[in-house]
């Protein structure tokens, strides 16, 4: 069974995700209400919701609050045939979280970039097990294998958090609110469960069409090309076990004078022992008694083998939106040469995916330092941070991208500076700032 089978044979998956309920539910519904489910109209139902409080959210499930919502696919299934058994798969996966965990991080207060801040610190080392690149590097990876990436801020409460901890997809649960918003998160691992504040973890996660609380792996979208370049390496194995020859049969034209069970079974023995493996490829089979050999499957040249595997390969690379020639795939020159494949990687799927995290650490583990800062500013007497008003957004913390120290976007790096730097029609401090660099004094003025 593939990863397509574990993951959508399960009839009872269309319920989670939200299908279409059927008549036998329209009407329980209807008798539940008291109301008949034919009669109702969207206009009426509109008009009805318009009275509403403003303040009302949508409804996002079915269940009561605080209650559980599973995940709604195996991630056991995920892990195991997409990224340990599927080379393709693994190679673009690890391609991508490690290219997003070595960009390095900068932390700006306004305009002043803060080289030492206990942020910082936290960031390089998480907790004592991981350090800050292989702590990246492990995100990325729970989300592009599940589709959802859960980190744990461990500290004092109303105080920066000391620790952060990954935790495992497929161990965590939303806990549902009142509001259609996550009252918190639950996590079951070895007959235990705990719950946890939603303030104490960040729940990143990809678009779903069919999950207002998980997101969506790209191995979902790619499974039926990760079950047949699996099916495809298994046959290859099996072949070569068996001698580099299709299945077969032996079979004796003289009906009336069958194989008697010892003959059988000694007959069986000896084609296992000498005609099958690795070993025993192109050793000729020498038939008595009247057998004959009868093929009963398609060569590989027949099958076209390689350009099937390789057209699946190619669909597994897309959906990690890899150009499939950085992956090794044979005939697969989608870009004259490799440094434009591997500078579309960095600019169309890595950067993008390291901006998501940016963003979802400004909005959440950011903010939980800002604090920190003025009680830092009162303890120095504001002589520490002289200058800076606390109470203005234009001083408050950020967290960025630093792109100059990708080796894979030199060259248009490069491009981009000899482009400002020869036009005379832009000061010296619009040129520092078009390339994100601080003004300086006297740079205002244009050359003649």
């Amino acid at each position: 069974m593939g990863i397509f089978d574990r993951i959508f044979g399960n009839k009872d998956r269309m319920g989670q995700a939200g299908a279409t309920p059927n008549r036998a539910q329209q009407d329980h519904v209807s008798k539940r209400s008291g109301k008949s489910a034919s009669n109702s109209s969207p206009f009426m139902e509109a008009k009805a919701s318009s009275k509403r409080p403003l303040t009302n959210r949508p409804l996002y499930s079915r269940i009561g609050p605080g209650q559980a919502v599973t995940t709604p696919r195996r991630y056991d299934s995920l892990a195991e045939e997409g990224y340990r058994q599927n080379v393709i798969a693994f190679r673009a996966i690890n391609l991508v979280a490690k290219g997003v965990a070595s960009i390095p991080l900068t932390l700006m207060r306004g305009d002043e970039r803060v080289d030492e801040h206990p942020l910082l610190t936290l960031l390089a080392r998480p907790n004592p097990r991981i350090k800050g690149v292989n702590f990246m590097a492990n995100l990325v990876g729970f989300h592009q294998i599940a589709g959802n990436a859960y980190m744990l801020a461990v500290g004092p409460d109303g105080r920066p958090p000391k620790e952060l901890w990954l935790l495992r997809p497929d161990t965590m649960n939303v806990l549902e609110g009142k509001n259609g918003i996550p009252s918190g998160f639950r996590q079951a691992l070895a007959g235990r469960t705990q719950d946890f504040s939603p303030d104490h973890v960040l729940h990143w996660k990809t678009f779903n069409p069919l999950s207002d609380w998980y997101g969506m792996a790209p191995l979902d979208s790619a499974a039926l090309a990760v079950d047949a370049h699996n099916e495809g390496s298994r046959w290859n194995l099996a072949l070569i076990q068996n001698g580099g020859t299709p299945s077969g049969v032996l079979y004796q034209e003289d009906g009336e004078t069958p194989l008697t069970d010892t003959q059988f079974e000694n007959l069986k023995a000896q084609v296992e022992e000498h005609y099958t493996g690795a070993m025993n490829a192109g050793r000729p089979l020498l038939l008595e008694g009247g057998l004959k050999w009868q093929d009963m499957g398609m060569s590989p040249k027949d099958m076209d083998w390689g350009s099937a595997k390789n057209m699946n390969a190619r669909e597994i690379a897309v959906a990690f939106g890899v150009p499939p020639q950085m992956l090794g795939i044979p005939d697969s020159q989608t870009y004259s040469n490799y440094a434009e494949a591997r500078q579309s990687v960095w600019e169309e799927t890595i950067i993008p995916l390291a901006e998501e995290i940016v963003c979802e650490l400004n909005g959440w583990l950011v903010p939980q330092f800002e604090g920190h800062d003025r009680l830092e500013a009162q303890k120095y007497d504001g002589q520490k941070y002289k200058g800076q008003n606390y109470g203005d957004q234009n001083s408050a913390l950020k967290l960025k991208l630093d792109l100059d120290e990708i080796p894979a976007l030199a060259h248009k790096r490069a491009a981009k500076f000899d482009r400002i730097n020869s036009a005379d029609f832009l000061s010296v401090n619009e040129k520092r700032k078009a390339l994100g660099l601080p003004p300086i004094e006297g740079g205002d003025g244009v050359a003649g």
